[in-house]
């Protein structure tokens, strides 16, 4: 029986135990879990922007996925790509599975790669996105290459939100954006865990142009 997203969320927050795609129940890590109100207003820039293709790197338990697949539900919009190599291993499909619970898989694929393989395949591939979720590993490096090659994929007009702000290592990379990539505009949404980035221009820099950040 289907579950409205509402009550999917509802759920997960409880915490204790959830099916898997592995057909075992399994806990949940309180600590890895998107707030409802960073969800509202994840859901809520994605219902500004209405992308024909969003794109989200890392899944895990689903909790942002299901914020961002409802508005497209809602809406009547776009289709949404989520990256993550271990969402049916380290994390049991848990995630995965909350999708099919709430109705929600028919604007929904899921690519079993590292973002950093996947992301150069779409890329190739001509495709664009118009909204890029970066909430996959933390350390400076991965972040760092993830926003480089979601810029590559990005649209004009599009925006890349940085998770986890409360991390020095997100916080650099934010830092980075905002000093030596001049072609996006850092956006105000309010909420201390998200930098928002929206792309406005094309990269004119001098072959030898960087700024300490």
């Amino acid at each position: 029986m289907l579950q409205s997203t509402k009550e999917k969320l509802q759920q997960l927050y409880a915490g204790g135990q959830h099916l898997g795609t592995d057909g075992q129940l399994h806990s949940i890590d309180a600590q890895t879990l998107t707030s409802q109100i960073q969800g509202d207003k994840i859901a809520s820039i994605h219902r500004s922007l209405r992308p024909a293709l969003s794109v989200e790197i890392g899944l895990a338990y689903g909790y942002s996925t299901l914020y961002i697949l409802d508005a497209m539900q809602e809406g009547g919009y776009g289709h949404h790509i989520a990256i993550d190599p271990m969402a049916d291993s380290f994390w049991h499909g848990i995630g995965l599975q909350a999708i099919e619970d709430a109705g929600l898989g028919e604007r929904f694929k899921w690519l079993r790669d590292n973002s950093s393989d996947a992301l150069p395949v779409l890329i190739r591939s001509g495709q664009k996105a118009q909204f890029i979720f970066i909430d996959g590993a933390h350390h400076f490096d991965y972040a760092f290459v993830d926003f480089f090659l979601s810029d590559r994929l990005l649209d004009m007009g599009g925006m890349i939100l940085l998770d986890d702000m409360w991390m020095p290592s997100v916080q650099k990379v934010a830092g980075y954006v905002s000093r030596n990539l001049r072609w996006y505009e850092r956006v105000d949404v309010q909420h201390d865990n998200l930098a928002v980035f929206k792309k406005v221009g094309l990269d004119t820099r001098a072959w030898d142009h960087f700024e300490d950040f």
